[in-house]
């Protein structure tokens, strides 16, 4: 297979100094950097419509060259491996995916995006609020995936308790994938291409709107960190997990974690510094007021009993369990020894 660099030079064989420097810098061949028509007629010295004019030319003189340049041999692997995964990819896996088919690791965005526009196939779809930019063989492919998208949307809208954690979203889509008559490894490519869904640092598969998935505020990540650890832990400890999972480039800071989830409900403050879920079972209050919810809860007990069952609620030494039983305004000894709420 010839390489890319050598197609595209085939091509611009017969260009005359300016239409190939004007080609190579509008399609950024040489830095990476795509220049503006009005860029490089500032730079020239022209007008916008005469650097048109120069591309249009040189193009027309490329098209010329297609037999000789070997051009139609790429364009016969990219559509045949876009086909094999449901007729698109997203721009950035279809750059890495032809690099290893056609074994040039040279290869670059650019050099596609010049090479496919001379011969108008595959498709090219620029990034937008809802997709990457993507590659795809005709509009019948980003019809067929943008359906598909709609329906996983729904399907995970409806399903969002059950499914943010529990690990059966792929389950789930592996049977809308079938009753849309489609191979797995097709939906999941489309569900690629769109930038509804995303990944947790934990790997968990959702749409990107949830905390879950892509957390932005500290709460958020603190969150994701106690649910997933299914454990109180001090916050900073919250802190340092947040950092060491990479969820963005934000730093989190100890106090900042601290000074957010003592403001916030969903988070229980169960010994010095150290932070459970409220959902995982842990209430709020004092040692007295989680005694006190017990003996209610539960009825008379013995303090041995009570201790196992506080320390479950929070980090407390067993004195200091054993010294709020005495407060004979809230709690009474009965005969026989179990202890319950005054």
């Amino acid at each position: 297979m010839v390489k890319t660099k050598q197609i595209i030079n085939k091509l611009m064989e017969g260009l005359n100094p300016r239409q190939k420097e004007f080609l190579e810098e509008r399609f950024g061949l040489v830095d990476g950097a795509k220049k503006t028509l009005q860029k490089l007629g500032e730079k020239y010295g022209i007008t916008r419509e005469r650097v048109r004019q120069v591309e249009s030319e040189g193009l027309k003189i490329t098209a010329k060259n297609f037999k000789k340049s070997g051009i139609a041999e790429l364009v016969k692997v990219s559509q045949n491996h876009l086909i094999l995964l449901g007729g698109i990819r997203k721009e950035s896996d279809f750059v890495n995916d032809l690099k290893y088919l056609l074994k040039d690791d040279t290869l670059n965005k650019n050099q596609l995006r010049f090479l496919f526009e001379i011969v108008s196939q595959p498709l090219y779809h620029c990034e937008d609020d809802n997709w990457h930019a993507f590659w795809h063989t005709d509009k019948n492919a980003f019809k067929k995936a943008n359906s598909f998208v709609s329906k996983t949307v729904k399907l995970l809208s409806a399903k969002k308790t059950q499914l943010a954690f529990s690990g059966q979203a792929e389950q789930h889509l592996a049977r809308l994938a079938k009753a849309s008559n489609l191979q797995e490894c097709s939906a999941l490519n489309y569900l690629s291409v769109s930038k509804k869904f995303g990944v947790s640092p934990y790997n968990d598969f959702g749409l990107a709107e949830w905390e879950e998935i892509n957390p932005k505020t500290a709460k958020a990540k603190s969150f994701l960190v106690l649910k997933k650890h299914n454990k109180p832990l001090h916050f900073k400890q919250i802190a340092e997990m947040i950092n060491e999972t990479g969820f963005d480039n934000k730093p989190a800071y100890a106090q900042t974690i601290h000074n957010e989830l003592i403001k916030d409900k969903r988070f229980v403050l169960v010994g010095r510094g150290i932070y459970g879920l409220r959902e995982q079972g842990y209430v709020p209050g004092t040692a007295k007021d989680v005694i006190h919810n017990i003996l209610k809860n539960k009825g008379p007990l013995y303090s041995k009993e009570l201790v196992e069952l506080v320390s479950q609620q929070r980090f407390l030494k067993e004195n200091t369990i054993l010294l709020n039983l005495q407060n004979k305004k809230h709690f009474k000894k009965l005969p026989g020894g179990k202890y319950h709420i005054a």
